[in-house]
């Protein structure tokens, strides 16, 4: 994960139902010292089934006590934003709270299990392909990934899927984040 400025710095994904409540919601906190919106959705499932790693999700509405649950156990606080509140002012009090050193344990890697992690994610060949362009046998490949899986597991940050590997490598800095579009 790219190291933030300042460690107070909060990461904030803002839910919100209706397309023009989310982009008001995004715009008023966009260039606010101390707050960064790292991701946008129309619920907080979709941050869920994404994976999203923030310390606040900024919600219009309060999302299941399932969808809180499983984010509160990704380290996110759910904040539900009452009508005609402040998001800035709340996000401030949020921040004055909180607690530096929630950022994810980032695990060491090994040259070779970092040099298979980006040929791995970086691509959608089959592993067979990938192995190939590696200069190494298929089952070689899936003993990097098993232990790569294992050492972010260890970590606290499970990634199961080749989806998940991509995710924790953007996270760790590794790979710059897709181009945002909104």
């Amino acid at each position: 994960m790219p190291q933030r400025d300042d460690d107070t710095t909060l990461r904030v994904a803002v839910v919100a139902a209706a397309p023009p409540d989310r982009a008001a919601l995004t715009a008023a906190l966009e260039g606010v010292p101390g707050l960064e919106v790292v991701a946008w959705a129309d619920s907080a499932g979709a941050l869920v089934v994404l994976g999203t790693r923030a310390d606040v999700c900024l919600c219009d509405r309060a999302p299941t006590a399932g969808q809180t649950a499983l984010l509160a156990d990704r380290g996110c606080q759910v904040v539900v934003l009452e009508p005609g509140t402040d998001p800035v002012g709340t996000l401030r009090r949020v921040r004055a709270g909180h607690r530096p050193g929630t950022t994810p344990v980032r695990p060491r890697l090994a040259p070779r299990q970092l040099e298979v992690l980006l040929a791995y994610v970086s691509t959608n060949d089959v592993q067979s392909a990938v192995a190939r362009s590696l200069g190494m046998d298929t089952e070689t490949l899936k003993t990097h990934l098993r232990r790569i899986r294992a050492k972010y597991a260890d970590a606290g940050r499970p990634a199961p899927t080749r989806r998940d590997l991509y995710v924790r490598a953007i996270e760790d800095g590794l790979l710059p984040p897709p181009s945002s579009c909104r």
